[in-house]
């Protein structure tokens, strides 16, 4: 149960970007290079994996970067680090504790953690205002005083899932 619940937490990672919780200790993320400040998003996330008996997670997220290098945080509900992900345009690198796992491109990354290959450009461009439509998945947003709302489904490959990211507008 364990590992299918971090297998969702990545899914989420591209649709991104999310929320520091107020307690609980962070611990430090993997830098790859300074990022531009100006692409940067958190806020929280949820996953529904809709089986015959659904699965759901949460948790908070930070995400900066581009589609090219970033990083995306996942935190708990507590604000523990569960996992980083960091990409460039040669590698990426997922840190969970003390385990690295290297992958050619993200790309791969996401293919061995959701079973699918996650267009991260396409989904990126949903995070500060509509994307591009998506094949196989249903997206759409709205802006709020506190900040931006996407609703996203994937219907396939199977198993069908849910995606909602509340970004937070960041000050």
């Amino acid at each position: 149960m364990i590992f299918l619940l971090q297998r969702h937490v990545y899914t989420v990672w591209f649709f991104v970007g999310l929320m520091l919780s107020g307690c609980g200790h962070f611990s430090s993320p993997v830098k790859i290079n300074p990022l531009n400040a100006s692409t940067h998003w958190e806020g929280r996330l949820q996953v529904r994996v809709l089986r015959a008996n659904p699965e759901l997670f949460s948790a908070n997220f930070e995400l900066q970067g581009s589609p090219q290098r970033g990083e995306l945080i996942i935190y708990s509900p507590i604000g523990t680090t569960l996992a980083v992900a960091s990409w460039s345009e040669r590698e990426a690198l997922l840190k969970q504790g003390s385990i690295e796992k290297h992958f050619a491109s993200m790309e791969e990354l996401t293919m061995q953690l959701t079973g699918a290959q996650l267009p991260l450009q396409l989904l990126m461009s949903w995070l500060d205002t509509d994307g591009q439509s998506i094949k196989g998945w249903e997206i759409r947003s709205e802006n709020a005083s506190a900040g931006r709302r996407i609703y996203a489904q994937r219907n396939q490959p199977s198993p069908p899932l849910q995606l909602t990211l509340l970004i937070n507008t960041v000050q």
